[in-house]
């Protein structure tokens, strides 16, 4: 990996009418238009690095994406993907002045400091555990009634619609796990046992011992926050696994990012310029994006009103909000295990939550927080937090894609999935509503099932039954 305790990354966005080269890297540019302030280089200047942040697609292959996400959405504005750069600032130069100095200069567009990047946390779980009791398999109000959906055809996976796990590792050889990896995968490199504990939420195979993921036969995929180059790269992995997808397949974000510092408060990572436009990217596509809303606090496990986050002066991510920026992807809070569900005290709430799922005393692969360093038989019925919320709610989407394709040969669109899960109509409120717990609801299979596929399908085909 690279040391990244030498330098601070940097993302750089070049204004439009900039001459950019493309693919090649790019040091030269930003040196002769003087881009990089010259009072902050000098003795420092040989070690900074200037690089593309898009690197697992070409420009023309990424070019070729824009251009269809285009013509499936007409209200989709891309932006100039090939504007993005990293600067690897060293830790002798001071990473906020320099990034103010950035900020000043006529060409940038934007720029901002990449912080922690991790899976959001959870807490100890036990080695070989032999109950089974997976509550949130089974009907509402307690669960998301996965068990129903298994009696109709797809509701195990069982079909074509693809599903990718985005975070930083996983134990690929779990006994309960049947996970693929890609060509753009990148490297299994941290937090391994965590990457196992959402997998076998989705999709971990049935077993009288082990218990079941939610889609047991679902065809699941990996890819690596962590880039071949041995980068942490958010924005090019979700790029990268946008190569292998199709419209109505799934793609989960697990991981959660840090405010500007000195800021200790966690969110969810489409506040970074460059995530978020990529997000945006993969639900013109026609991909549903699942997206953790993040754990609160790095040291005090509190929560945030993500109506409160503000950025450059906007609050982006309250609906209320004119400077709100809706990237499209379907974002997860937690919630209690018990009924009436409540939010759980560290994780992040907001109008911008879609919906809910339990944020404890899940039963799952892996023994994450604590290694069990590679062990292909650890269980643990501990699994909590935003973490395991979204992973519920992705294989909600993966259960009610795969019928919709298996029954209806059709696939619901983002904006389609996100309206089912999200409504009242089909899910479980929060103990104290919308208004109040500020976390949505928790989806309904049976309803989504008997009702709103049902619905959606009628008016595809101008059935009235």
């Amino acid at each position: 990996m690279k040391d990244s305790t030498l330098f601070v990354p940097i993302v750089v966005k070049l204004q439009k009418d900039l001459p950019l080269p493309g693919d090649s890297q790019s040091e030269g540019l930003f040196f002769q238009t003087e881009i990089i302030p010259r009072i902050q280089l000098q003795e420092a200047a040989a070690r900074i690095k200037i690089r593309n942040l898009f690197t697992s697609l070409t420009f023309s292959e990424i070019n070729d994406l824009v251009k269809r996400a285009k013509s499936l959405d007409s209200r989709y504005e891309p932006p100039n993907f090939s504007a993005y750069y990293v600067i690897d600032c060293p830790i002798e130069i001071n990473a906020t002045i320099f990034l103010e100095n950035l900020l000043a200069h006529e060409n940038v567009e934007l720029a901002y400091i990449v912080n922690d990047s991790m899976p959001p946390q959870v807490v100890n779980g036990d080695p070989k555990v032999l109950d089974t009791l997976q509550g949130y398999l089974g009907p509402a109000p307690g669960g998301v009634d996965a068990e129903y959906a298994w009696k109709s055809k797809g509701g195990n996976g069982e079909r074509t619609v693809k599903f990718i796990d985005i975070e930083q590792g996983w134990i690929l050889d779990h006994e309960s796990i049947r996970v693929d990896i890609l060509p753009c995968t990148g490297l299994n490199y941290a937090f391994h046992d965590h990457g196992a504990g959402v997998l076998g939420i989705i999709m971990m195979k049935k077993n009288k011992s082990r218990g079941s993921g939610i889609t047991p036969e679902a065809k699941g995929y990996v890819v690596s926050q962590w880039r071949p180059a041995g980068y942490l790269n958010n924005a090019d992995a979700i790029m990268a696994a946008l190569d292998h997808v199709s419209y109505g397949d799934i793609i989960l974000l697990q991981a959660q990012v840090r405010g500007l510092s000195p800021s200790k408060k966690l969110w969810p990572i489409e506040i970074h310029d460059a995530t978020f436009d990529v997000i945006r990217l993969a639900t013109a596509l026609g991909v549903i994006v699942i997206e953790a809303a993040a754990n609160g606090s790095v040291y005090f496990n509190l929560s945030s009103d993500l109506d409160q986050f503000i950025l450059n002066g906007k609050t982006i991510l309250n609906r209320s909000d004119a400077g709100f920026k809706d990237s499209g992807a379907i974002m997860v809070a937690g919630a209690t295990a018990s009924i009436p569900h409540t939010r759980i005290y560290n994780s992040n709430y907001g109008s911008r939550i879609d919906c809910y799922a339990w944020g404890e005393g899940v039963y799952t692969a892996g023994n994450s927080p604590k290694s069990s360093n590679g062990a292909i038989d650890f269980y643990t019925r501990e699994f909590c937090g935003t973490s395991s919320a979204a992973a519920i709610i992705a294989g909600v989407a993966i259960s009610a894609q795969s019928i919709m394709e298996a029954n209806y040969n059709l696939r619901l669109s983002p904006a389609e999935m996100r309206e089912i899960l999200s409504s009242e109509l089909y899910g479980t409120p929060s103990a104290n509503g919308r208004s109040i717990d500020k976390i949505g609801v928790m989806p309904d299979l049976k309803k989504i099932i008997d009702k709103a596929l049902v619905d959606i399908v009628g008016e595809s085909t101008g059935s009235d039954e």
